[in-house]
């Protein structure tokens, strides 16, 4: 694959696939995204992604691979790759269908009410993650990391501070967290 002149990341990743037909694996795709983008901040969500979007009812790319290819790309697995998307998405999608369907028979038709349901549906979904993720933060904090990690900003209180994950496509916790400021977590977003 050298000489090969690939102008994105996208590219390299799609040669892949279609070299090997499919049975490409993460490890194989971050020998040749770093190849050849060795700067890149490639990482395993990024190949969940482009799986995804090659192998999803919905996926952006699906036409443009066979389905031998979708079929191989849907059982290469890696005990280091994210959870299959696809699988995250139907269950997640089913949970949705639901939440939807209680909620207009709880309304019954009164807009206000299912505006409001939605509303407090979504806010306690909201609080539980910020439940998950005070303790770690508050952890960090107490280890001594009383600056945002990524530009050495002092901050005084922990509230100066805002917990971001390294790799998106695992959950929080203190080995996957780091505490950064305002402008830095935004610029990572």
């Amino acid at each position: 694959m050298i000489g090969r002149p690939y102008t994105t990341i996208k590219d390299v990743v799609f040669d892949v696939i279609r070299r090997t037909k499919g049975t490409a694996d993460y490890e194989a795709v971050t020998e040749a995204v770093l190849q050849h983008f060795p700067d890149s901040k490639w990482k395993k969500s990024h190949w969940g992604f482009y799986r995804s979007q090659i192998t999803s009812e919905s996926g952006r790319h699906r036409d443009e691979f066979s389905e031998e290819i979708r079929a191989n790309l849907r059982r290469t697995t890696s005990s280091k790759e994210p959870p299959e998307g696809d699988t995250v998405k139907r269950i997640g999608d089913g949970i949705l269908a639901n939440a939807r369907l209680v909620i207009e028979l709880a309304a019954k038709e009164d807009m206000r009410t299912r505006f409001k349901l939605r509303r407090w549906v979504y806010s306690r979904l909201m609080q539980e993650e910020i439940r998950e993720k005070r303790p770690i933060k508050k952890a960090l904090w107490d280890s001594g990391i009383q600056a945002c990690q990524r530009c050495g900003e002092e901050s005084h209180t922990i509230k100066g501070v805002e917990i971001h994950r390294k790799d998106a496509a695992e959950p929080y916790s203190v080995e996957n967290c780091q505490l950064l400021c305002r402008k830095c977590h935004q610029d990572r977003m």
